[in-house]
């Protein structure tokens, strides 16, 4: 329900954005006076479509869904969960009887398998069994069992979607930043799902800063995760690549999440990717307007090699 506000909470609203542009005072107070509709999915998990429109936010459109997992959410839990191949999020949701969920992180469209080689000493990463499982391209561990590791370039360094990684344990989240001293940091987070990605965009309630390249600061699709102070776990996309939204600039991304409560807060792959599902919605479960086939509709998902899901216990 949009609620109205008089000029003293208004001004409020302005004194509390003092020490940041007058553009982005703007934009934020867009924000809160924008109509938005929320709805419980289940005890504890709240979903929320917000759409703004005639170049309201950042003086572009924008179409945004959010879920938000509290504490209360005591019959389902967060989980990152692999295809063996590739599969829209819609279907790794059904198949693994999801309430909800969106994709997770990067991944090798074409061309063969990874087979993520060998580390620094030579040494096969993975067992034979598991050569070619999954088509990640990050370090990824699910139920406690290595899927993939982080595929390095030829000296090494981390790319941008290893610069942190989520950590979920016991369905509760956390939000890593790399450690560019040690290579092999992500074996040693202690959780029962681990997923490398980025970049992270907040942590500790701190901006971190972003990479000034054209990846960042473009407008994509977007998804994130992030987490509030209160353990609320908030699952965001936000559609683009259409007039009726132009999705999100990463330092804009940054900034919304922030606006919903995070401390923590990291990307995931976006793009075409960018999914959410919710079960029992119309058009199969997918709520946002997928990009991947260039159309302003909910048939656009695209084939990912993993997701995050809201599975019940």
């Amino acid at each position: 329900m949009l609620i109205a506000m008089s000029k003293k909470q208004l001004l409020f609203i302005a004194l509390l954005f003092a020490t940041v542009s007058v553009k982005s005072q703007a934009d934020q107070i867009d924000w809160i006076l924008n109509p938005r509709q929320t709805k419980q999915i289940a005890k504890g998990v709240s979903w929320t479509q917000i759409a703004f429109t005639d170049r309201k936010l950042f003086d572009t459109s924008q179409y945004l869904n959010v879920i938000e997992i509290t504490k209360k959410a005591k019959r389902y839990r967060l989980h990152i969960v692999r295809s063996d191949s590739l599969e829209k999020t819609s279907q790794i949701a059904q198949t693994h009887h999801a309430l909800a969920g969106i994709n997770a992180s990067f991944f090798k469209m074409r061309g063969p398998d990874p087979d993520n080689r060998k580390d620094l000493n030579g040494v096969p990463k993975l067992e034979p069994s598991n050569i070619g499982r999954n088509r990640s391209v990050v370090y990824f561990r699910q139920n406690d069992s290595l899927i993939t590791e982080n595929i390095r370039d030829k000296d090494s360094t981390r790319k941008r979607n290893q610069a942190g990684s989520i950590v979920i344990n016991k369905g509760k989240l956390q939000i890593v930043k790399d450690d560019h001293n040690n290579l092999n940091a992500e074996h040693q987070l202690k959780g029962e799902d681990v997923i490398s990605t980025g970049p992270v965009m907040i942590l500790n309630g701190v901006d971190q800063q972003i990479p000034n390249d054209a990846f960042c600061n473009a407008r994509h699709p977007r998804t994130a995760i992030g987490k509030k102070a209160d353990g609320t776990i908030v699952l965001f996309v936000v559609d683009g690549r259409a007039k009726e939204s132009a999705g999100f600039s990463i330092p804009e991304l940054q900034q919304i999440m922030r606006l919903l409560g995070c401390v923590d807060a990291i990307n995931l792959d976006g793009g075409g990717s960018t999914t959410m599902y919710i079960r029992d919605q119309p058009f199969n479960g997918v709520v946002n307007f997928p990009s991947d086939n260039k159309k302003w509709d909910h048939e656009g998902e695209r084939e990912v090699a993993n997701a995050i899901l809201l599975i019940k216990k």
